[in-house]
């Protein structure tokens, strides 16, 4: 079962973020750039789904903790490289921050039901009826 889950898990992270890149490519290839609401939105948001779902694969599966600050490294690479472009202005950290927000809260929503099924596991958090 948990085999299953895995490739469930795997699968929809990288459905969603195939959906996530052709948004983004479509959304950023016309100039000038002038995206609908609804795309806005999406890429601005939507990356936070995958994030939530390789975060989760990943605590299901690595033992070492630190393997679960992988999904962070992308978010700081490219947010360290937009702050050199941007030449660290303070527009360039609120942009970085807004564009971070949907991933940060998908690891941290991930941290928080993962920690949660742990504690149901183990009887925590079950009705004493």
């Amino acid at each position: 079962m948990k085999t299953r889950t895995n490739k469930i898990l795997l699968a929809l992270f990288l459905l969603l973020l195939a959906v996530y890149v052709f948004l983004f490519a479509d959304c950023f290839s016309q100039l000038p750039i002038n995206p609908t609401p609804l795309q806005q939105g999406l890429v601005l948001h939507l990356h936070g789904i995958p994030m939530f779902l390789i975060q989760l694969l990943l605590y299901r599966l690595s033992k070492p903790w630190w393997w679960h600050l992988v999904p962070v490294l992308p978010m700081l690479v490219v947010g360290l490289g937009f702050m050199s472009f941007a030449e660290w202005y303070i527009l360039g950290w609120i942009l970085v921050a807004w564009w971070c927000a949907a991933p940060a809260i998908g690891c941290a929503l991930a941290w928080a039901v993962y920690s949660f099924w742990k504690l149901y596991r183990k009887g925590d958090v079950r009705n004493a009826d």
